[in-house]
């Protein structure tokens, strides 16, 4: 049975989703510039509360609208990683540690795997999981979207978070 993945962003980069272009020509957490990933959880909300990590106090009204994909991965195509095989300092919210995004890498290289499943700085004892999609493994071409749909915010929530 397939596993399946979230991902929210807006709408503009409908068409490259599982292309991992943004990382790329940014780089991120788990990746360095220049390498696509595609960031995406096993939940919706997770999804959401990392976006909103990084909206750096933009409130949510002034975004353009969210879009959730759901996207459908082969099974067996992922490896869980738990916080204890994670570098020291991973979760740390503010600095990200050298090495993580090599730390990645060798990670996909070893175990020759499309997905890594990792534990969330954002809801540390939360069940769901961030994964990162590699774009360049062989089994990113049966990976598909299945799902794409407004993500509707309630307004109440800039009020409570931000």
């Amino acid at each position: 049975m397939p596993t399946t993945l979230y991902r929210i962003q807006t709408d503009s980069h409908r068409d490259t989703i599982l292309e991992g272009i943004g990382a790329q020509l940014r780089g991120g957490r788990w990746n360095v510039r220049g390498r696509p990933m595609v960031y995406t959880a096993t939940t919706p909300e997770l999804c959401f509360l990392e976006y909103m990590v990084h909206l750096e106090g933009t409130p949510l009204a002034d975004l353009p609208p969210l879009i959730l994909y759901e996207i459908e991965i082969p099974d067996e195509s992922t490896v869980w990683l738990e916080a204890h095989q994670l570098p020291v300092g991973w979760n740390d919210p503010y600095v990200t540690p050298l090495g993580l995004p090599q730390f990645a890498d060798a990670q996909f290289r070893q175990h020759n795997t499309l997905c890594l499943a990792l534990p969330s700085a954002v809801v540390p004892l939360s069940p769901s999981r961030n994964v990162l999609l590699n774009p360049l493994h062989p089994l990113r071409a049966e990976c598909r979207v299945l799902r794409i749909e407004p993500y509707p915010v309630d307004p109440r929530l800039p009020a409570a978070t931000l």
